[in-house]
């Protein structure tokens, strides 16, 4: 589950031998994200040409009743595309901290990340504070998702005219141009308004998303 190999081709088949192209292989991921606007976001961002030309993306939507579940579909999907001898290169769980209720169903899920192999990616308190780093840099804590959105929808109304939707499935088309600003954005409260903090259940509020975004995007 490392990082791209240097060198890895497929020859092309049905093509005699001295035709015979070298294509680079596309490392294949596996994003399991919870609810409906992570997989929204991801269906978006994987049709990008900077991501689609090194990665075949898979998303799926998770159970959303607990990172435990979501971390459990994303095994179950892995094995299965083992079994069908398509397994994934990367395999990441895209899944929101909220609030204390959910800490020990998250602490689980981080075990079983770690031993699964999987990469998670937390957002605190929810997938909003990915979203609103395309506009602001903010490391201040909310009580829950509804007042991350509160802020975000006054970005959304002054930007697009209407009120954020968690179903909006045009919600990466809508952001795309801001990318490179939410990366900047969200790894510098992480990174450095968190610093020193090792896990980002105890980060609010603050996002690992940029990590997953800059891997396939390119941008660090």
């Amino acid at each position: 589950m490392g990082g791209p190999p240097s060198t890895r081709h497929r020859l092309s088949r049905g093509i005699p031998r001295r035709a015979r192209i070298l294509r680079p292989v596309k490392r294949t991921v596996l994003i399991v994200g919870e609810g409906l606007t992570e997989p929204n976001y991801f269906d978006g961002l994987k049709r990008e040409e900077a991501v689609s030309a090194h990665f075949a993306v898979t998303v799926k939507e998770g159970p959303g009743f607990s990172p435990e579940q979501v971390l459990d579909r994303a095994v179950n999907l892995a094995r299965q595309a083992e079994r069908r001898g398509e397994g994934y290169d990367e395999v990441w769980c895209v899944v929101d901290v909220e609030g204390p209720a959910r800490h020990g169903s998250l602490r689980k899920a981080q075990d079983l990340a770690k031993k699964a192999g999987i990469r998670l990616c937390l957002s605190n308190p929810s997938f909003e504070v990915w979203l609103l780093s395309h506009f602001v840099k903010v490391a201040k804590g909310y009580s829950g998702c509804d007042a991350v959105i509160t802020d975000l929808t006054k970005h959304w109304q002054a930007r697009f005219g209407q009120e954020y939707r968690k179903n909006d499935d045009q919600v990466y088309g809508r952001l795309a141009d801001r990318t490179p600003n939410a990366i900047e954005n969200a790894k510098w409260v992480r990174e450095t308004h968190h610093r020193g903090k090792t896990d980002t259940v105890d980060c609010n509020s603050s996002t690992e998303v940029y990590r997953l975004v800059g891997r396939l995007t390119g941008q660090r």
